[in-house]
């Protein structure tokens, strides 16, 4: 599942050296190979999909716009039905994402419903990037005066184009707030950003917006028990358009909530008569005096399953020779072997528990409720509200009520606690240990990329929005490069369910002292009684240190060699004095931290292996990379 291409302004003959890469790009695992279509300064290719479950392959219209197209469409019925294609039609998704974009334009993309990315070669001379609006499937491009290139691979690109200047804007953000948004690590390298369509002529790059927050939608129903109803369809729908139709889809279960629902649905509709869907594969993550591990055996013990355990003391958290390849990354020696395990199974899906915390409202303190009552005037109503809070949260009355009148009449926005429990994408922290340089250059923040619209909501639900646009915007739901050939989702960032989650009352998904209200409800008969009841949550803070303290060690015997010093990112004194206070577990903002070790380990790694690889030749490469001719449906006509 890679795409990869090239585009030459001029439209000159492509470059061997460019065919090469391109080649090189959409290779699958075990030397399968990926197809290619060429045309006057353009080549484009995609690879092989892994699961039975996504599509890749050229489309065409009848004006010689070609899409190339990789991912999964969940809501393929219903636009099959609007268009009218015909189900015959090659590369049936490519097809369909066409159609939409030559009856509508890019705001037409907002229909595709599912995990894809997309690039197509408009027959107006540009060419278009775009991805789902979660940017689960990454794609990334180098637009110079001469020609257009991308790839579904960072590290690709990077070695290709031969961009590997660090752009310090991106590591002033990342030292700062564990993120970079609409940035990689290298200067001229760009994401598609979430949401959002690249298009690019010879002349120009400008970004339009397929899908926005939806702050204007509202769902209410007169029957309470409507909302129980409605989630269990979505969160059922979301699962099951992941699984495979054959072979089985690999899941983690930690024990919590979110983790054990995917698995108890995925099972549920695995064993009620489905053909062909075979009961999931599980992972459980485990450690010493691990908390989860009683909740993960009620689990296996309610839905007759063993899971496959990985001790993180073997795959930790991050390992000196393992901090990421084209970016930074946290666990790359557990996804490397999640990869080997999911290679032996025979299985190219796994699925996450990632946003189901912030979509099902695990949220101890929700008071912003209170905010629609004081703005509607009903100041008895808003003051019991913040009552209610305050009892259940046992802290006085006066710092919600604070909160409550400054959300209602400014527009100041507090954190979302179910992001901010953790250290979040977007979540400014003191930045005293950047160089003055870098503090300055983390002010500025790049307006090029629109926002998303979460300053429109209304005051009660701004919060929330606005912390679903950062993480969006963070790219932290993107598939990890070392999974680049898995199909790897999270059901609880199923479009449908996340913009229900959004819309209804937030009085129906929790209530003072009922984080979870609705989803507690609604998966009554899926989970096991002592899972429902949960409210604890794993920490991995003892894992982090295992896996961080020799690391901050090794800085500081050798004080002089720390790269982020040397580079000039960050102040000598400050890191030293902070990697001590870390080493000696006082307080030191080790969240913050973290993104510094993260980060000196991939400098080491990336200057111990700073020469470019060797250019690949078509020589050096498979002849068998099948050459195309895309299908021209009748419909685009």
């Amino acid at each position: 599942m890679r795409l990869s291409g090239v585009w030459y302004f001029d439209s000159r003959p492509v470059p061997a050296s460019d065919e090469a890469w391109v080649r090189a790009g959409v290779g699958g695992p075990g030397g399968r190979d990926g197809q290619l279509l060429g045309g006057p300064g353009l080549w484009m290719g995609h690879g092989p999909s892994l699961s039975a479950r996504d599509s890749t392959g050229f489309a065409a219209g009848p004006d010689g716009s070609v899409c190339s197209w990789d991912g999964r469409l969940d809501n393929r019925e219903d636009l099959l039905h609007r268009s009218g294609c015909p189900r015959e039609a090659g590369n049936l998704e490519g097809t369909l994402a066409l159609w939409l974009y030559r009856t509508r334009g890019t705001a037409g993309l907002r229909d595709l419903v599912g995990d894809w990315r997309l690039v197509i070669a408009d027959a107006s001379r540009q060419v278009l990037l775009s991805g789902d609006y979660a940017g689960v499937r990454p794609l990334y491009y180098c637009r110079t005066d001469g020609c257009l290139r991308w790839s579904s691979s960072l590290s690709h690109l990077v070695r290709w184009t031969g961009r590997d200047q660090l752009d310090e804007k991106y590591v002033a953000s990342f030292l700062k707030r564990g993120s970079a948004p609409h940035l990689t690590p290298y200067s001229g390298i760009f994401p598609v950003p979430p949401g959002r369509v690249i298009c690019v002529s010879p002349e120009t790059v400008l970004i339009r917006t397929s899908w926005n927050l939806p702050v204007d939608q509202e769902i209410r129903f007169q029957d309470p028990a409507g909302y129980q109803e409605q989630l269990r369809t979505l969160f059922r729908e979301a699962v099951a358009v992941r699984l495979p139709p054959c072979g089985p889809a690999c899941a983690e279960l930690s024990g919590g909530l979110d983790s054990s629902s995917i698995v108890g649905m995925a099972d549920s509709i695995a064993t009620s008569g489905h053909e062909g869907l075979e009961r999931p594969v599980t992972f459980t993550y485990t450690h010493e005096g691990a908390p989860d591990e009683k909740y993960v055996k009620i689990v296996e013990r309610a839905r007759g399953m063993s899971s496959i355990r990985l001790d993180l003391e073997a795959y930790p958290y991050v390992a000196a020779d393992d901090p990421g390849d084209g970016s930074p990354a946290w666990w790359g020696p557990r996804l490397q072997e999640l990869k080997r395990r999911l290679a032996a199974i025979g299985s190219g899906v796994f699925l996450t528990g990632q946003l189901g915390d912030f979509i099902m409202g695990n949220m101890l303190d929700d008071s912003e409720q209170a905010v629609d009552h004081l703005l509607q005037g009903r100041l008895r109503d808003a003051l019991g509200e913040v009552y209610a809070w305050s009892h259940a949260l046992q802290v006085p009355i006066y710092p919600l009520l604070w909160r409550t009148v400054r959300t209602a009449y400014s527009p100041w926005t507090a954190p979302v606690e179910a992001l901010a429990a953790d250290y979040s994408p977007g979540h400014d922290a003191p930045d005293h240990y950047l160089t003055a340089k870098l503090r300055r250059i983390s002010m500025d923040r790049d307006a090029a990329v629109p926002e998303h619209s979460w300053r429109a909501a209304s005051p009660a639900k701004r919060s929330r929005f606005r912390g679903l646009a950062g993480v969006l915007d963070s790219r932290s739901l993107q598939t990890p490069e070392a999974f680049v050939d898995i199909s790897y989702s999270h059901p609880y960032t199923h479009r449908p369910l996340v913009e229900f989650m959004l819309s209804i009352p937030a009085g129906e998904v929790c209530r003072p002292g009922e984080p979870r209200r609705l989803m507690r409800r609604s998966f009554s008969d899926l989970l096991p009684p002592a899972v429902l009841r949960r409210k604890s949550k794993a920490a991995y803070t003892g894992v982090y240190r295992t896996a961080l303290v020799p690391l901050a060690s090794a800085m500081l015997a050798h004080p002089n060699e720390i790269r982020s010093v040397v580079r000039g990112y960050v102040d000598r004194q400050s890191v030293t004095e902070r990697l001590e206070r870390f080493v000696q577990g006082l307080e030191c903002n080790e969240p913050q931290l973290r993104q510094l070790l993260l980060f000196e380990f991939w400098l080491r790694k990336r200057e111990a292996s700073s020469n470019l690889p060797v250019l690949p030749t078509a020589a050096t490469l498979s002849d068998r990379t099948e050459r195309v001719q895309p299908s021209t449906p009748d419909v685009l006509v």
